[in-house]
């Protein structure tokens, strides 16, 4: 079976009876090597799982499950939503969001179900007032992994927590008024790089690993007033223990 002509039909017949003009894709893909390329251009869409809940409004998340996927998603508008789950190792996962109150969460196998090994994720987001939701693993299942987030915008929210060995984020923010929490865990070393231009940010980073050095790099422009505050709060630990700001 083609898969990738088969997702194609069912985007298809999702869009062509789409309750109040808003396209509606659910997807539940199992098998390896599958090549998915999906764009949904307005406002009020989803991607997401079960059909029935879609249609009744609730956040249900499609299923990725397989080996060296290649997932590719441009929403173009505002007010969409995005709901999904991974499982596998070796998925190219990239994101493409141009609008804004956007609402996007994802996991790939948070439960440590399959493993989320050599995973390369790519996330550009544009626009205002988004809201990124993102868990990857657990118990140091997500080896190998490269992660790129740019984000242009204000008042965009972002929640990310990776449980990985040998992980590279590169983080590059613009913008005014953004909120970022980042807690990285695992046994290797992480590796987060973060370049930004803008003012009143609240950055929260925290990296912790088990008998393994983590590394970082700042670079951030901007400021913040005695009455809106521009704050970066990094804590490390390489001894497993859990560190939080204050």
């Amino acid at each position: 079976m083609n898969i990738k002509s088969s997702i194609f039909a069912m985007i298809f017949f999702m869009t062509t009876f789409a309750i109040n003009a808003d396209n509606e894709i659910y997807i539940d893909q199992v098998g390896s090597g599958a090549d998915i390329d999906i764009k949904q251009d307005g406002s009020g869409n989803v991607m997401g799982g079960d059909e029935a809940q879609l249609a009744a409004g609730a956040p249900s998340k499609f299923v990725l499950d397989g080996l060296n996927l290649n997932f590719n998603a441009q929403m173009i508008g505002s007010s969409n939503k995005l709901f999904g789950s991974l499982y596998g190792d070796g998925i190219n996962f990239d994101l493409d969001i141009d609008g804004s109150s956007n609402e996007l969460s994802f996991d790939n196998d948070k439960d440590d179900v399959y493993g989320a090994d050599n995973g390369d994720y790519v996330i550009n987001i544009s626009g205002g007032n988004n809201d990124l939701d993102l868990d990857v693993a657990s118990l140091d299942a997500a080896d190998n992994l490269d992660f790129d987030l740019i984000l242009d915008g204000d008042f965009n929210v972002g929640d990310i927590n990776i449980d990985a060995s040998s992980l590279t984020f590169d983080l590059d923010i613009t913008g005014d008024n953004n909120n970022l929490l980042y807690n990285a865990s695992g046994y290797d070393g992480h590796n987060f790089v973060m370049t930004g231009v803008g003012s009143y940010w609240d950055i929260e980073v925290n990296q912790t690993s088990t008998l393994q050095s983590d590394s970082l790099e700042v670079e951030f422009s901007g400021s913040g007033t005695s009455t809106t505050d521009a704050t970066i709060c990094i804590t490390q630990s390489d001894s497993g223990t859990a560190t939080t700001c204050p």
